[in-house]
């Protein structure tokens, strides 16, 4: 696992979704518009965690929309 200077974050949803009769998870970051999919919620994000690593050794300048403090709040809110 690569390693950066500085702690990136960024803002993730998780969508279920199905596909046939299976149920798969998209996980998106918000900031680059890039999502990858697993089996469970977990598997979703390590596979998305994996994807934006590979986009920053290849394309460092994208680490610019990353975040590098903590988030104050997290929630949902449904209208």
């Amino acid at each position: 696992m690569e390693s950066f200077d500085e702690e990136l974050s960024c803002n993730v949803s998780i969508i279920p979704e199905q596909m046939g009769k299976k149920t798969v998870y998209i996980a998106r970051c918000e900031e680059l518009g890039i999502s990858d999919f697993g089996d469970t919620v977990e598997d979703a994000l390590n596979n998305l965690k994996t994807s934006l690593r590979l986009l920053i050794r290849y394309a460092p300048e994208k680490k610019q929309f990353l975040k590098k403090d903590k988030p104050f709040l997290t929630t949902r809110i449904f209208l």
